[in-house]
């Protein structure tokens, strides 16, 4: 098995080629499904393109025996490392919500949009396999094995600079959500977990810090106003909260990033250089 860094365009065609086979064969499931119930529908949809998402890529790759665990960053990690990274989640997951509720007081979210809070509703054993399956669990990883492992991971080689892949990938990240409401929400978390997949060469950390994300997210969603007394404050996250959020993830990442090193990847520069002395190509 090979170890390959294709070339940006490459990664953005097998990119793009996911999100519209993911779109269209979600589109065509639910036009096969009109007159079910909506939410059933949406959430089959949703499911269905998640796992097409990837699927250029995978095809891409296995016709060049490459090495899918170093394509999509399935690096392991410690299980201290994973611990390392929960006062990250914490206080990343507040400082979010915080941001999303500030932008919805700007700009309101239009009703089609809002009504994703219901797909993440448990109302039954299948809707409870789909939201904890799919969106805490599958969706998640599907997403970082892509976003944070394939396509971080190359701009990271391709472009040499660090910054500018992670805010690069991020960005990418928070268009393909094709939600402008929840943009910078989403933009801030992928800086986020782009950092960490770097810092670990791994994409577990940011496995871990999006479905931990989404399943506070879920959690919200079942609780009613009077159990989030505590938290909120006239709509908005409490300003304790919010300080002790913000204390919090700042503390987190100075501790993550003195006691998990940066992860040596020098092993891909020599695995390439041994592929261009016997001619093998890595400009795919």
């Amino acid at each position: 098995m090979l170890n390959v860094i294709p070339q940006i365009k490459t990664a953005v065609l097998l990119l793009v080629a996911g999100v519209l086979l993911a779109t269209v064969t979600a589109v065509l499931i639910m036009i096969l499904m009109t007159g079910s119930d909506e939410i059933t529908t949406a959430q089959t949809g949703l499911l269905i393109g998640e796992i097409l998402l990837p699927i250029p890529i995978f095809f891409w790759a296995k016709r060049r025996r490459i090495n899918m665990r170093s394509l999509f960053r399935l690096n392991p990690v410690s299980l201290n490392t994973i611990l390392a990274a929960v006062p990250i989640a914490i206080g990343l997951t507040i400082i979010a919500d915080e941001i999303d509720r500030i932008t919805q007081t700007l700009i309101k979210t239009p009703a089609g949009f809002s009504k994703i809070q219901e797909i993440m509703m448990i109302t039954d054993p299948l809707s409870a396999f789909f939201v904890v399956g799919v969106v805490i669990i599958i969706a998640p990883f599907i997403e970082e094995i892509i976003f944070r492992g394939f396509l971080q991971r190359i701009l990271e080689r391709r472009l040499r600079d660090i910054t500018k892949a992670i805010l690069l990938s991020a960005l990418i990240f928070a268009l393909i959500h094709f939600n402008p409401w929840w943009a910078i929400q989403i933009y801030i978390i992928g800086i986020f977990m782009g950092f960490v997949a770097w810092k670990t060469n791994s994409v577990w950390v940011s496995f871990f810090l999006h479905a931990f994300n989404n399943g506070v997210a879920v959690l919200f969603t079942h609780l009613s106003e009077e159990r989030l007394n505590w938290y909120e404050w006239h709509g908005h996250v409490s300003p304790l909260i919010l300080s002790a959020g913000l204390i919090i993830l700042v503390g987190g990442l100075i501790l993550f990033g003195r006691i998990i090193p940066v992860i040596n990847v020098s092993d891909d520069a020599i695995l390439i250089e041994n592929f261009k002395k016997n001619g093998l190509k890595i400009n795919l």
